[in-house]
């Protein structure tokens, strides 16, 4: 089969900016929306969303001003009709949510009662719109809830339509082999694919660390009535990869056994298990993923990854101390978090803190070896 007319490079950069645009957006409101609103990585990571959302909004417009003034090139004659018009539509289709989700969003930040200024990429102001912005709290109560959900609604509906046509690329590609995805990309693509390969190939720079269990613990500090009290978990294991050369391509991973916390009161070691609190039987495990470290100086580190308690994840970043010496590593950290953000101590008597602190500490001390 021939291979179908290639779009011009001005259409083929502003697809990609624009696909590029749309998984930045996608990506960092998925995460920002775990975040609690207490962590003020929220609001940064807020403000990114935002400016992802008003490029996509401009490249839309600079896309569609050069559609209607440029033909596109025609879909390949073997293409059955009814395949061509829907391709037709999901293009038209995708034109409208492009437009429609940003401006959506725009909507819903211009009628918050907060009124959190817009800058784009920590450089440019972006105004809110004046009508929404000018109308009272009440009214704008009212109108952000309204956005809000159109806004979620439109974007997931402009994230099915990004996997069916990304299907639909791969069937043409793969199943059909009649190189229509060839239409959208530069003629560069195939070297760019193995410079990434051959990155991708080489051998991970992270270092694979065995923890010797005997020299290492894993424990929480919690308050009941105000009175602290220590406990640890018996059980758990971890998988780490670390080169302080290059911290940010080491990952690690903490499963927690719940079962076997205690704290040497049989009262409470009994009540941990139960459904108000761990719910083992329903969630036996707790999961620690980090997926990056950063170096904050001498031997001061952070992990950024996500901590998952009951079933629910939530983003947090861990800071430690690591010394090493030789192929022996010793590091030591805590991490403060909200026991009901992730459901523990669900009871009337527990969940309102009076009783039991909201407030927990997981603390660790791992000695650890090269492997």
């Amino acid at each position: 089969m021939s291979v179908a007319v290639r779009y011009n490079a001005v259409a083929m950069i502003i697809h990609w900016l624009t696909a590029a645009t749309v998984i930045g957006l996608l990506i960092v409101g998925n995460i920002m929306a775990d975040l609690p609103n207490t962590d003020p990585a929220k609001l940064e990571l807020f403000n990114w969303h935002k400016s992802f959302g008003v490029t996509v909004l401009l490249l839309t417009l600079i896309r569609l001003a050069w559609r209607l003034t440029h033909k596109p090139p025609a879909l390949p004659d073997h293409m059955p009709a009814w395949e061509q018009r829907a391709a037709h539509a999901a293009h038209w289709l995708f034109y409208l949510l492009l437009l429609t989700v940003p401006l959506l969003g725009w909507a819903m930040v211009s009628s918050s009662p907060r009124n959190i200024p817009t800058v784009l990429f920590n450089t440019f102001d972006w105004p809110h719109i004046p009508m929404l912005a000018d109308m009272d709290r009440e009214n704008k109560k009212v109108m952000r809830e309204v956005f809000e959900n159109l806004h979620a609604a439109a974007a997931y509906t402009m994230a099915t339509l990004i996997v069916l046509h990304v299907g639909a690329a791969l069937r043409h590609q793969f199943v059909l082999k009649d190189k229509t995805i060839q239409r959208m990309l530069p003629k560069v693509i195939p070297a760019i694919l193995l410079a990434i390969g051959l990155v991708a190939a080489r051998p991970a720079a992270a270092a694979d660390w065995a923890v010797d269990a005997g020299k290492s613990s894993l424990g929480f500090t919690g308050a009941i009535s105000g009175k602290s009290f220590d406990g640890k978990f018996k059980s758990w294991q971890a998988e780490i990869a670390f080169d302080p050369a290059n911290p940010a391509a080491g990952h690690a991973k903490v499963t927690i056994d719940m079962a076997s916390a205690a704290t040497g009161d049989r009262q409470r070691d009994a009540a941990l298990p139960d459904t108000d609190w761990f719910d083992v039987k329903k969630t036996p495990q707790a999961l620690f993923e980090a997926t990056g470290f950063t170096s904050k100086g001498g031997n001061q580190y952070e992990a950024a990854g996500t901590l998952t308690i009951r079933g629910i994840k939530k983003a947090v970043t861990l800071p430690f101390t690591l010394d090493i010496a030789g192929d022996e590593a010793h590091a030591k950290g805590k991490l403060d978090i909200v026991r009901t953000d992730y459901g523990v101590g669900q009871g009337e008597d527990w969940k309102d803190g009076s009783t039991v602190a909201l407030g927990v500490s997981i603390t660790f001390d791992l000695t650890a070896k090269k492997k």
